[in-house]
């Protein structure tokens, strides 16, 4: 699969494929041609981000997580540099498939 914002071709399974394409299709119907060339951009550099911290591959979980969140604004970063780490062990359990608590 080839994806705008990443310039290799991207090992996918078949399903997180399918998964991309409906919300590109969608964004394009409800928001216009530009807001999903954006999003496919953004996705692709996330992709991109992926592979090179050595995820091998992008499987259904993995592209639902980053079609969901993509495009969420960053919120201004006001916690501590504990909660910053706590937080970004967080992302990383999540990113993984493990248990994020709360």
């Amino acid at each position: 699969m080839t994806v705008a914002g990443h310039s290799e071709p991207i090992p996918t399974s078949p399903v997180a494929a399918r998964l991309l394409n409906e919300r590109l299709e969608t964004a394009r119907e409800k928001r216009g041609d530009e807001a999903a060339e954006n999003l496919e951009r953004l996705v692709g550099e996330r992709i991109g981000a992926l592979l090179e911290g050595g995820m091998p591959s992008i499987d259904f979980a993995t592209m639902r997580s980053i079609v969901d969140f993509v495009e969420t604004p960053e919120e201004e970063d006001t916690a501590s540099g504990l909660g910053r780490t706590v937080r970004g062990i967080r992302e990383k359990l999540s990113q993984r498939g493990g248990p994020v608590g709360g």
